[in-house]
């Protein structure tokens, strides 16, 4: 199927290794079937999330998915994370641990969320293929454990976080001195440009499509303006 992707001009980069068209993406659930609707702004990116009553048919359209929106694909994975994980692996441009509703991760200790990425990493080290992974920061995390968090992923081989809201992104970057990729997650376009702005890598928009549509705009104005 051949589907027209408009091109925002000035707006590519390189994030871990990988080429977008552009640093904007879109927040995409689980079901599938209209997935092709979100690809109309010309998003770089869509975040989609597996369907776990039937993983396997789900993995299987997500090549189908990359061609008819060609866009970047990157997985959250939310829950049976090691299976998930060695299901999507092959098929994803970039995955995401998701660890905030995992069972164990909610209390105060936080050697889950290490013990899992260990396990993970050293799991990629058996493939071929390189992806890169990121980890989405916990919604409530304190000073200190977002602190031991941020350190752990800036000396373990991950390669970058996504954090949610223009305050957390702000303290991620503050805080890891942006030596390492963010993705903020915002809930408008003008979030999504003071997140750019402030120097996230890619900004994952979790609204309507024309958000990002509009948020694309507005950076390629920028960019013809520079």
């Amino acid at each position: 199927m051949f589907v027209f992707k408009r091109h925002f001009r000035g707006l590519e980069r390189e994030v871990s290794g990988i080429r977008f068209s552009n640093p904007v993406g879109l927040s995409k659930p689980a079901e599938l079937p209209r997935i092709h609707l979100f690809s109309t702004p010309g998003v770089g990116f869509l975040t989609l999330e597996p369907e776990q009553k039937d993983i396997l048919q789900w993995i299987h359209r997500l090549p189908e998915i990359r061609t008819e929106t060609g866009a970047l694909l990157a997985v959250n994975m939310k829950k049976d994370i090691e299976r998930t994980f060695s299901l999507v692996y092959d098929f994803a441009d970039l995955i995401i641990v998701d660890l905030d509703s995992n069972e164990g991760i909610g209390s105060s200790d936080l050697s889950d969320i290490h013990l899992i990425l260990e396990e993970l990493l050293n799991l990629r080290l058996c493939y071929e293929r390189y992806t890169p992974v990121f980890l989405r920061l916990p919604a409530v995390l304190d000073a200190d454990e977002m602190h031991s968090v941020l350190s752990y992923c800036m000396l373990s081989g991950i390669n970058g976080i996504v954090a949610e809201g223009l305050g957390t992104v702000n303290t991620v970057l503050e805080k890891t001195m942006k030596r390492i990729p963010l993705i903020g997650t915002a809930l408008s376009a003008e979030e999504g440009q003071a997140m750019l702005a402030a120097g996230v890598s890619l900004a994952e928009l979790k609204t309507r499509p024309a958000e990002a549509g509009k948020l694309l705009r507005i950076l390629e104005k920028e960019a013809k303006k520079s």
